[in-house]
């Protein structure tokens, strides 16, 4: 029969076995969620295409300098356009043409569980935007700027923070108060001197170069 020291040995035996096993699988648990996160939102980087004039770029915590045509960006990465200069960013399966005298920056690019995710946020200038969706899977493409949020799925589009000219698809303008309007195809949709998102109009492109003048003598 056994003593009550052994009985009470056992048993410490038994709960360290048990308690080992229970830290063993939460191990593998932890382990496999935070391997299952890092699939559905891996980080992707920009690749910088054709340059033309003076072209220039700040990486997280480093200094402005010279673009170089083929390199990676990550998100985080500012780039600047001087004045007829220009820049072709291929982000996954978009291409984003900075055109002169603009300021982006590449504020998150990742590969989603569905697809992929890019924000871009425009200090100043403009931007020509093209998503093309892959198959069976999201593309979610928003440029948001001090007075406006521009947000597609497949679509292209120029954008300058104030108005939005839509080549073809549908892209959501909202500006900072919520107000959201749909512009479709061939639509030209701005943010007014008060504040408002316009409602969106038919234009041809000698039209949609008036609306884009007078959009920025109302912000002056």
């Amino acid at each position: 029969m056994e003593s009550y020291a052994d009985m009470r040995l056992k048993i410490i035996r038994n709960w360290r076995c048990t308690m080992k096993k229970v830290f063993i699988l939460f191990l593998i648990f932890t382990l496999t969620a935070i391997s299952v996160i890092y699939a559905q939102n891996k980080p992707l980087q920009a690749t910088i295409g054709k340059l033309a004039g003076k072209v220039e770029v700040q990486l997280p915590g480093k200094d402005w300098r010279a673009a170089k045509e083929g390199e990676l960006l990550p998100k985080g990465t500012m780039i600047s356009t001087g004045f007829k200069s220009s820049a072709v960013l291929t982000v996954n399966n978009s291409t984003i043409l900075v055109k002169p005298v603009t300021r982006m920056k590449l504020e998150d690019i990742v590969q989603t569980q569905s697809g992929t995710s890019t924000q871009v946020y425009l200090s100043t200038g403009k931007l020509s935007v093209e998503v093309t969706p892959q198959q069976n899977q999201t593309t979610d493409f928003t440029v948001s700027s001090p007075t406006a949020t521009a947000s597609v799925r497949g679509t292209g589009f120029d954008f300058d923070g104030v108005v939005l000219v839509v080549h073809h698809g549908v892209v959501e303008l909202k500006n900072p108060s919520g107000q959201l309007r749909q512009v479709s195809q061939k639509q030209v949709s701005f943010i007014s001197s008060e504040g408002t998102v316009t409602a969106p109009a038919f234009v041809d492109s000698t039209q949609a170069s008036g609306i884009v003048v007078e959009a920025a003598q109302q912000q002056q």
